[in-house]
Order: structure tokens, then C-alpha cells, then sequence
């Protein structure tokens, strides 16, 4: 990894850090999150994220999240979870730790518009414009 690649790292890392430093890990998010719910262990919760962000410990499961915010508006703090997240990912990317399902994903949408690599059938029963 370059200097400039580890400065943007430690900068996004800071910036984690401030997004989630008046989390009071009470576990609102945790009784709304829909990957918790089908999962139940307490990494893959919102609040289990958190504690993990706040140890540095940055870990593939951070592809789990929906980013639905639905953590976000159960959270009593009003805290941008998701942004975190993110974020968590962006420094995953930034390590080389990207998952081969998340580089298929990204490169379907350069390549498609849309996460599943191919071209979207068109609605005959739909008139736009």
C-alpha cells in the first residue's frame, strides 16, 4: 500500500470514528435490522459493527448490510450507521480485501446498470413518457 493510500485509509478510519463515538451500544438498531433477524449473531448486528469499528477490526461480514438506515432511525443518538459502513467497506477495498461477489457486483453495474450482469427484460405492459 502507497503513502497516499494509507493516509486516506487512516483519514476515512478517523472519520468512522467520529460518526460512531456517542454510540451508547444500547441495541435499538439491532431490534430492526433485517440481516440480524434472518442471521441472529451479534457481529452482523448494527450494534455488533459498531463494537467491531470501534476495535478496528474490519472484516468481510461489513458486506452483509442492506444500508437500509433502518438502523438508523430506531438509533436513539441519531448516529449514521450506514455511513460507517461504508466506510468500513471503502477501507476493506482499500486493503485488498474485497470479496469476489462485491468486484462481480461493481463490475455488472459499470458494465450493465444493474447488479446481476445482464440486461434487464423490458416491461411490455409499461409506457413511460
Amino acid at each position: 500500500m502507497s503513502d497516499e493510500e494509507k493516509i486516506i485509509t487512516s483519514n476515512v478510519v478517523e472519520e468512522i470514528e467520529e460518526l460512531l463515538e456517542k454510540c451508547t451500544k444500547c441495541g435499538m438498531c439491532k431490534s430492526i435490522c433485517p440481516i440480524y433477524h434472518e442471521i441472529f449473531e451479534e457481529t452482523i448486528s448494527p450494534r455488533g459493527r459498531v463494537l467491531l469499528l470501534q476495535n478496528k477490526i474490519y472484516d468481510s461480514l461489513f458486506y452483509n448490510c442492506a444500508l437500509c438506515k433502518a438502523c438508523e432511525e430506531k438509533c436513539p443518538s441519531k448516529l449514521k450507521l450506514c455511513e460507517a459502513f461504508k466506510k468500513a467497506r471503502q477501507v476493506l477495498i482499500d486493503n485488498k480485501k474485497e470479496t469476489d461477489v462485491n468486484k462481480k457486483m461493481i463490475k455488472n453495474i459499470r458494465e450493465f446498470g444493474n447488479p446481476l450482469g445482464k440486461e434487464p427484460e423490458k416491461a411490455k405492459d409499461l409506457f413511460c413518457c
